[in-house]
């Protein structure tokens, strides 16, 4: 836990004092000038496109900053899992002095060493050391009558391997490490992958929500002027007295209630502001204007079914660790079943000494050990814990692979229905005008029709209005949501991460 505190602490410390290190340099190395433009003047609006929009979170955004370092460091992991099989080379150097006096002698001795130590484990589970100690001590005894002087260089080599034949044996068991650091390192990339995706499609929807706002008060307000100019048209017909004073008040009223809706209206565009700004990160305050119109899809294409599957199987990070747990549990059962051997060692040792001052002395051992330890239950059960622990990961798999497949589906479903919804309100809006035009035309011939009556029809024109265009915005939210779960949402924003 303090670990992980001290990695997150790092990680922030890194962005506030060093802005330019968290910049997303690996995901989008390019400027937008225009942009860039925009964001210096003095204006106090802030023109975006929606690519714009997506190029600014993945400039600014401070999750996906911490994402890209903490990438930073998850590869450092499978280059130390990589490095267990590579040798280990420790030099020493060592300098010693003594003095030493007693009863009129005097016996000083100053010693040099240098010593060299080689380590290498080999995926078969041998290991091998070889040590070299070297010595220089020279030595001076002083006493009243006489200097006694002498020096000995030695030097020492011992060297080590041991090689196991049950349990510890094989490349399939020693490279266990490396496999399980693979898999996390695979699953790590596919999580900035998501991560950044699911950057790209927040500020879509953010983006497309600011949208829906500034249009809804757009055609609340074209509304407002529109029963506005109609009633200095009613007001100028009253003094004629060719309508009822019922007639204005109505208009007057349904004006009151349009402008208590424009306060709601507004309202949810300064929030749609607020959570576009959020997401953008930007460093200065700008109101945020959005000015890419969507334009309804005339035709939907999608890929076929088996290949958005295979697509959501190879993208999806929950999958991904579905079937990292189904391999890892095979590696544990693995390591459960190595505990349960015995272990064999064929054991080699050879060590030599030289002197000058001595004959050197050789020794060259060979061994074989047999060791089993018994008593221990959390070893003895170790195989049984693997083997069930690889049932409920292999059923977890399957369950995660059955969901994927129901999400799938209603997504699609999601993305056809929101289709046929935008037919259905652009119909429903051609036929709210008609009648809106038809309904003025029967009140002005003096037809039998109330001005309640047109009231009402204006407010279904609006409301199918907004009606359209919600629908056109979901469908197309609803299509950057599928391609998120299906994986492909940078192959679609490839010219703005480039």
């Amino acid at each position: 836990m303090n670990y992980n505190l001290w990695k997150i602490s790092l990680f922030l410390f890194l962005i506030f004092t060093f802005p330019s290190m968290g910049r997303c340099q690996d995901i989008l190395n390019k400027s937008n000038s225009e942009l860039d433009l925009s964001l210096s003047n003095n204006s106090q609006e802030l023109p975006l496109t929606l690519s714009d929009a997506v190029y600014l979170t993945l400039q600014n955004n401070r999750e996906l900053k911490v994402a890209y370092l903490q990438r930073i460091l998850d590869q450092t992991q499978l280059g130390e899992a990589e490095s267990q099989f590579n040798p280990t080379f420790t030099p020493e150097l060592s300098i010693s002095y003594g003095n030493n006096q007693n009863a009129g002698t005097q016996i000083s001795n100053k010693i040099g060493g240098l010593n060299a130590n080689l380590n290498w484990k080999i995926p078969t589970g041998a290991n091998i050391g070889l040590t070299w100690q070297g010595q220089i001590r020279a030595s001076e005894n002083s006493s009243i009558a006489q200097i006694i002087q002498s020096s000995v260089l030695s030097h020492n080599i011992n060297f080590i391997f041991s090689q196991p034949f049950l349990k510890g044996f094989g490349t399939e068991l020693n490279t266990i490490g490396i496999k399980k650091a693979q898999l996390t390192e695979k699953a790590n990339v596919l999580n900035l992958k998501n991560t950044t995706h699911q950057l790209i499609t927040n500020t879509i929807l953010n983006y497309r929500a600011l949208l829906l706002a500034q249009e809804r008060l757009k055609i609340e307000k074209i509304s407002i002027q529109n029963a506005t100019k109609d009633l200095e048209r009613l007001q100028a017909l009253f003094e004629f007295g060719r309508i009822p004073k019922n007639d204005l008040i109505e208009r007057q009223a349904d004006i009151a209630q349009q402008e208590v809706n424009l306060v709601t209206t507004q309202s949810n565009l300064d929030k749609a502001i607020t959570d576009l700004t959020k997401i953008l990160d930007l460093p200065i305050t700008k109101k945020l204007v959005a000015i890419e119109i969507p334009t309804p899809p005339e035709v939907l294409d999608l890929p076929n079914y088996q290949e958005m599957m295979t697509l959501t199987f190879d993208n999806n990070s929950s999958y991904l660790s579905a079937l990292n747990g189904v391999e890892i549990a095979k590696l544990n059962l693995i390591e459960s079943e190595n505990l349960q051997k015995i272990d064999l060692r064929f054991n080699v040792t050879y060590g030599f000494n030289s002197a000058n001052n001595a004959q050197d002395i050789a020794d060259f051992n060979t061994s074989l050990t047999l060791k089993r330890e018994f008593g221990n239950f959390s070893q003895d059960h170790a195989v049984k814990k693997s083997q069930v622990s690889l049932q409920i990961a292999n059923l977890t798999l399957e369950n995660t692979r059955k969901n994927l497949e129901e999400e799938l589906k209603t997504r699609i479903r999601n993305v056809e229905d929101s289709f046929r919804q935008i037919k259905l309100a652009q119909q429903a809006k051609q036929l709210a005008e008609t009648r809106v035009i038809n309904a003025k035309e029967r009140k002005r011939l003096g037809g039998n029709i109330s001005l309640t009556d047109i009231i009402n029809f204006e407010k279904g024109l609006v409301d199918a209005k907004n009606q359209e265009l919600t629908a056109i915005i979901n469908h197309l939210n609803s299509v950057a949501q599928l391609d998120q779960f299906l994986g492909i949402t940078s192959s679609k924003w490839s010219a703005v991460l480039k």
